[in-house]
């Protein structure tokens, strides 16, 4: 807001000023004037309609990335619960035999091999 505050107050004390120091006829000074604040006109509602485009833009980057990040979590939520689903027996098997092995090594186990 400030920048054009200070484009619109410079643009008038540049008009005035240059009304004053003028080389050509008022006339011809205000047709020159008039056609240049057209101009400028016309180029501060163009960079409002494209800040304007650029806003909405930025809105519906932000909506599809949110939407996007929540369908991508959701996603990965459903890999891993079936990722856990399947390896949940394997790892009961792991589980058991190492079990199983820690009992076959270990030397507080009484089991007596030499009587067989």
């Amino acid at each position: 807001m400030k920048f054009s505050t200070g484009l619109l107050a410079g643009t008038f004390i540049g008009g005035a000023y240059g009304l004053m120091t003028a080389k050509h006829s008022g006339q011809t000074a205000r047709k020159q004037l008039k056609s240049q604040f057209d101009a400028l006109t016309t180029d501060i509602l163009a960079v409002n309609a494209s800040l304007t485009k650029l806003r909405q833009a930025a809105k519906v980057l932000a909506d599809e990335g949110s939407h996007n990040a929540t369908a991508t979590i959701q996603e990965l939520q459903q890999l891993l619960n079936d990722f856990n689903f399947q390896t949940q027996p394997r790892i009961k098997r792991v589980k058991d035999a190492s079990e199983k092995l820690q009992k076959d090594l270990d030397p507080d186990n009484t089991t007596n091999h030499t009587q067989n």
